[in-house]
């Protein structure tokens, strides 16, 4: 299994304070975009009887998910799918909640996804419902040999307070919002370096091991370079507005 217990920068403890925040009540639905190992769907059922399901594009992490899940949650009140979110066909206004944290590429590549993303999950979200969504920033611009490696995405001004604009622009109503820390990010950075040093290690080399391997060497000297200092990380809690 992943060491990581989800794609983000957020610590354990802080997401716990997410989940008092949510205030769901037994019953609810929740549907998790690039749900990944499934954790944070498991720990939210944990919490309170709703009903989830989580879907992702890799069939290796709804695998996992399934593992994860395997008693600790009723199966038939947690499911998770290998599916497209682009394709996705969910009845519109019919979760009480919708995730996706750090994965809005699942709804369009490069700087748009993240409302692309919005838009999308809004529309399964109920009036009244909400939304929860993770997505990068930038504390400050980007190095020139820093920009070379991260690419286009996020760009110099996507900052924590546009996230927050973009929903609101949209009509979102803005709930609260956390950053990653410092100590947050080197536990993220460090859990994906050791990850991909061990699958490297499994075995003879092959040129795929060879070549990710030098992706994310060549990854992690630019954050501890730039990066720790360049990147932020907000999880962002929107109100559907009520019809």
């Amino acid at each position: 299994m992943s060491e990581l217990l989800w794609n983000a920068p957020v610590s354990a403890e802080k997401m716990a304070e997410v989940f008092e925040t949510l205030e769901l009540r037994p019953g609810q639905s929740v549907l998790d975009v690039g749900c990944g190992s499934g954790e944070v769907l498991i720990r939210l059922r944990e919490r309170s009887p709703l009903r989830g399901l989580g879907i992702d594009l890799s069939a290796e992490r709804i695998r996992e998910a399934r593992q994860r899940a395997d008693g600790r949650v009723d199966a038939g009140e947690v499911r998770f799918l290998e599916a497209d979110a682009r394709t996705l066909e969910i009845d519109p206004a019919s979760v009480d909640l919708a995730l996706c944290l750090g994965s809005t590429h699942a709804f369009e590549l490069g700087d748009g996804a993240y409302a692309a993303a919005l838009r999308r999950l809004r529309r399964w979200v109920i009036p009244g419902g909400l939304l929860l969504v993770g997505e990068p920033y930038l504390e400050r611009p980007a190095a020139p040999e820093y920009r070379a490696i991260l690419g286009a995405f996020p760009p110099d001004d996507r900052t924590h307070a546009s996230n927050i604009a973009i929903a609101r622009d949209m009509g979102l109503i803005p709930l609260a919002a956390w950053t990653a820390n410092l100590d947050e990010w080197d536990h993220f950075e460090w859990g994906h370096q050791r990850t991909i040093e061990r699958l490297a290690a499994k075995g003879p080399p092959t040129p795929e091991t060879t070549a990710l391997l030098e992706r994310r060497r060549r990854w992690m000297d630019a954050y501890l370079q730039w990066g720790r200092r360049t990147l932020g990380y907000g999880t962002y809690l929107f109100r559907q507005p009520s019809e």
